[in-house]
């Protein structure tokens, strides 16, 4: 096994069998702390992935950080900045009459703002769950090549995806429709790209973070080349992967930028990640979809920063296929029910536990806003892992 020492370089790959290795981990810890007090202040990041802020509290890995050192969640979990009208469109649908809305399962209790019969609009906290009790046909998938086969297998009724996710998940979307699709599945378009996001960020009033784990789902896909902007913006970049010893060499790295005012894009997750990407999954990506605008919930639209169909595909979207049999004044709604915070949380402003809901009306047996109940939202992890008693327990030594 090698030893990492204090002077490891963060961007230098691990041996497979040592991503948890308890004396690298320590070695990374202690590599941090130097840094930090090389830094002589406090310094802020942001990861862009709701999986890792999953790990960092199943690892407990803030913990192991200087107080120094903060790493904030960011906008990484599609299903929380997935926007209202996407969610509404969806219920919308799985009420239509010989209709199947498929979805990934943490889309289907995401509240939306349906109005239904005789209740006022804005006063209805709807998901898909609750469709489904109203008696739609909704079905959870784990790919969208279940939803084909559920088309498939159902030739007499209108079978809708609801794609939601980034660069990854969409990958596969458009795959399966290059290659071919009964003529009775569409998809619901809400898939986010996400270097427009981390580009709008340092613009935003109050915004000092100083450097961005990158999302290592993502960034095997497009590579770390469309980042290049940000170092210029101020903020260092570092590739992140999952296991507890790629999170901390990614702090390593971002902190190294930091101390050294040269912020870069630094690659920490070698053995995924390539500068370029994947580029077969980008000319997938490229033929079946263009980028467009879109609205992240809670925070704004941003331009460039969602993959619509381009016009050879029109034919499978759902938007345009039961354009005029949807209700545009419902699409729109409220962004979030009465209370919830979840955009101060997605945009790294507020802690989950500062949030009025959290924990009584919002938990994950009972979620009220997007950020509890996505398995990659960071107050499903915060709640889940214990995170806001352990930040009360800090406060309170």
């Amino acid at each position: 096994m090698p030893e990492v020492r204090a002077t490891r370089d963060p961007q230098a790959p691990f041996e497979p069998h040592t991503y948890k290795d308890p004396s690298l981990v320590a070695d990374l810890q202690r590599r941090i702390g130097e840094l930090a007090l090389e830094i002589g202040r406090p310094v802020k990041l942001m990861h862009i992935c709701g999986t890792h802020e999953h790990e960092m509290g199943r690892y407990a890995l803030r913990d192991l950080l200087p107080t120094s050192v903060d790493v904030l969640a960011g906008p990484g979990c599609p299903v929380c900045v997935c926007d209202n009208e996407y969610i509404n469109m969806a219920i919308q649908l799985s009420l239509r009459p010989n209709t199947i809305l498929t979805s990934f399962g943490d889309m289907l209790a995401v509240p939306g703002s349906i109005p239904l019969e005789g209740e006022r609009r804005g006063d209805v906290r709807m998901s898909l769950l609750d469709a489904r009790a109203r008696g739609g046909d909704v079905r959870a998938v784990y790919s969208v090549f279940d939803a084909k086969r559920i088309a498939e297998q159902n030739p007499d009724k209108q079978v809708v995806f609801f794609s939601v996710g980034f660069e990854t998940t969409v990958v596969a979307v458009a795959a399966m429709l290059k290659r071919g699709v009964p003529d009775n599945l569409s998809v619901i378009e809400a898939n986010y790209y996400t270097p427009p996001a981390t580009r709008l960020l340092p613009t935003l009033d109050g915004f000092d973070i100083e450097g961005f784990i990158l999302p290592g789902h993502a960034v095997t896909i497009t590579g770390l080349r469309v980042y290049e902007e940000l170092p210029a913006l101020g903020i260092a970049c570092a590739s992140g992967g999952f296991e507890p010893v790629d999170v901390l060499a990614s702090v390593a790295s971002l902190l190294e930028q930091v101390r050294d005012g040269a912020p870069t894009v630094s690659n920490p997750y070698q053995r995924l990640v390539k500068y370029d990407g994947n580029e077969r999954a980008k000319a997938e990506l490229d033929e079946v979809f263009e980028l467009a605008p879109i609205r992240w919930r809670g925070i704004a639209e941003i331009p460039f920063s969602g993959y619509k169909l381009r016009e050879s595909y029109w034919h499978a979207s759902a938007a345009r296929r039961f354009a005029g049999q949807l209700d545009e004044v419902a699409l729109r709604g409220a962004e979030h029910p009465k209370g919830c915070r979840c955009a101060e949380v997605t945009l790294g402003q507020i802690r989950p536990d500062e949030c009025g809901v959290f924990g009584t009306l919002c938990t994950p047996d009972s979620p009220y806003g997007p950020c509890m109940v996505s398995h990659e939202g960071t107050c499903r992890a915060w709640y889940t892992y214990g995170m806001h008693k352990e930040q009360l327990r800090v406060e309170t030594v």
